[in-house]
Parts: structure tokens; C-alpha cells; sequence
């Protein structure tokens, strides 16, 4: 059985080093949870699939590259849901993970996801048996903001993500922080705020990294539904520029990515629609991920008047939503 997707890229290591990272999309049952007001991740997944299923999709993945002839390179491992989940990938199936990883001498990195209920003792203690190599796990906090991240129907408190960076950082494994640029029930300048807030946040608490995840609308979600509505637009751009600006001038030492999955289309954060400047952010971005060069967030359009116009706009709770292309001059 193949996995969803795998390939090979270019990756920031968390010394700051460029190397090779194999990414593996495994199919999985998906995420036990599945209660997120803004993820649909569940309707990618399988609902009965086994053990040697899951198996077959790794080895594969692996069989794809020649990774011995690598200098070195990072293995980053997605579900849809939790890879320290026992109902999603069992303890047999993560060992097998493991066991096929330490072979390799040259692995420098080993990345995976999960929700902070699975970030036990035992299940790192098992990992760090078989994996001497740099390990992340990254861990859907979405916002700081306690009550705004319950309207997201998140399941998670602040007490949850404190314990699982303690027995993560027991283990010398890193949390990379998620999180969410512009959840529903927020302004475009209280997005801002919020993600700015939350990623000095969880860099206090000892999270290794950051990754901003600006929304993407998934179809059957309650998001969605806002969005229809005219109760919800995707973040801006020009907002998630200044977010990643503000927390890298602040931790110049520290990691910060950017997921740039739809930006420039409807669905996605983006500017005005077919505003060439859409594709100048995605493409710069990209490479900030790898360089973390400020230089690289410096650009400039026209259409950024509409953005700010945008904000006084909504500001002033127009509901719904003004459209952007009203805003802009005849």
C-alpha cells in the first residue's frame, strides 16, 4: 500500500543547518478526536486499515529515495490525527518506525504529531530506546488564548500542553509549537495580536519552534460554514508578514516557519485575488522557512492600502464582512 504523499525536500535543521527532509503523509483511521471546528483532516483518513498496512506505506516511503547516500537528512512523519495515538498508529507499528530509522546512521532529524494527551513517558521512553538523533513533536496549540481556543472545540488547556513540553523536554525532545494565524471569532488586528502573543508564549514555556499555520477553509467544517456566511475571511498576507517579522525580531535565535498551503486563492490567506503580489509572499516565504532571513518578509504593493482600509473597515463590525474589491478605487 502506498502512503498518501512523500517526497523529498530541502529542510532548516534545528541548528540552523540545510539539508535533505523525506516527508511521509501516512493513511491512517485519522484522529480519534476529530472535534476541531476548522479541520476536516478525518475525511482524508481510512476507516479500517491494518497494521501491515501502515507498514507497507513506510517501507515504501523509504524505498523511494537513497537515503544511505545522503549526508544527512530529517524523516518528517503526518497523519491525519495523532502519531502517538495507539488507536491511529499502533505501539507495534511505531516501533517497526523506529527500529527501520536507527539503521540509518546519517538520520539527523525525526519529526512527528500529536495531540498532548499522547505525549506520555512511556511512549518517549520507547522512542529515545531506538532514536539518539534530534526528535520534534509537533503539537496543535492553535492560540494561547484559553477561551478562544475552546470556541475552536480544541479539547486542550493550558495545563495539558505545560505537561507535555516537561516530559518532552525530559526526554530531550522538542515541541514544535502550531499555531493558528487568524481563528475565527477575530479581527484581522486581533489575529495579529494573538499570534504574535501566543508564539512569545509558547517560546516562553520552552517550545523548540514555531509554525505558523495561517487558515485554510476545509469544506464541511463549521468554518466553512462561517465563511459562506460572510462571517469569515482568510488572513491576509500582509498580516501574516507582520506576524512572522514581529516574533523573528524578538527571537532572532529561534526557528519560525510558515505553512504556505493555499496562500493567493479563496480558500487560503492571501491578498486580493490575482494580485501578483500573492505569489512574491508564498515564494519568499518559502525560502525565509529555510533561511530565516528577515530581508526575504521586505515587500511592497499597492493593494496593501486595501488591506489597511480593510481593517478600519472591519473594525468598525461590519457584518458581514466588507469585500476587499469594494474597498479599492474606481
Amino acid at each position: 500500500m502506498k502512503p498518501i504523499a512523500v517526497w523529498l525536500k530541502d529542510e532548516i535543521y534545528h541548528d540552523f543547518s540545510i539539508g535533505k527532509c523525506l516527508v511521509i503523509i501516512l493513511k491512517t483511521i485519522g484522529c480519534s478526536y476529530n472535534r476541531c471546528i476548522f479541520c476536516s483532516y478525518k475525511e482524508d483518513a481510512s476507516k479500517d486499515i491494518k497494521e501491515e498496512e501502515i507498514i507497507g506505506q513506510f517501507d515504501h516511503a523509504l524505498k523511494k529515495y537513497n537515503l544511505e547516500e545522503l549526508d544527512s537528512f530529517s524523516v518528517k512523519i503526518f497523519t491525519s490525527g495523532s502519531f502517538l495515538d495507539d488507536r491511529e498508529v499502533s505501539k507495534r507499528v511505531r516501533r517497526y518506525i523506529y527500529e527501520r530509522l536507527s539503521q540509518y546512521k546519517n538520520l539527523k532529524e525525526f519529526s512527528i504529531e500529536s495531540r498532548a494527551e499522547y505525549i506520555t513517558e512511556d511512549k518517549l521512553d520507547e522512542m529515545r530506546k531506538y532514536l539518539s538523533c534530534h526528535i520534534d513533536i509537533g503539537l496543535g496549540i492553535e492560540t494561547f488564548n484559553e477561551e478562544l481556543r475552546e470556541l475552536l472545540n480544541k479539547g486542550l488547556k493550558c495545563e495539558d500542553i505545560v505537561k507535555a513540553i516537561r516530559i518532552a523536554k525530559k526526554y530531550d525532545v522538542g515541541i514544535k509549537a502550531y499555531l493558528l494565524i487568524k481563528p475565527p471569532f477575530l479581527t484581522e488586528r486581533d489575529a495579529i495580536k494573538d499570534a504574535i502573543s501566543s508564539a512569545k508564549k509558547a517560546f516562553e514555556l520552552g517550545c523548540s519552534r514555531i509554525s505558523f499555520c495561517p487558515i485554510t477553509i476545509h469544506k464541511n467544517t463549521v468554518l466553512e460554514y462561517l465563511w459562506k456566511k460572510g462571517q469569515y475571511r482568510p488572513p491576509f498576507l500582509w498580516s501574516v508578514l507582520e506576524i512572522i517579522r514581529s516574533v523573528k525580531e524578538h527571537y532572532p535565535k529561534k526557528i519560525i516557519v510558515c505553512d504556505t498551503t493555499a496562500f493567493g486563492l479563496k480558500r487560503g490567506a492571501h491578498n486580493i485575488i490575482g494580485c501578483g503580489c500573492n505569489k512574491i509572499i508564498k515564494e519568499n516565504i518559502e525560502k525565509f522557512n529555510l533561511y530565516q532571513t528577515l530581508d526575504l518578509l521586505d515587500v511592497e504593493c499597492e493593494c496593501k492600502k486595501v488591506y489597511e482600509s480593510y481593517i478600519i473597515a472591519e473594525n468598525k463590525n461590519i457584518v458581514p464582512f466588507i469585500q476587499e474589491c469594494d474597498l479599492l478605487e474606481p
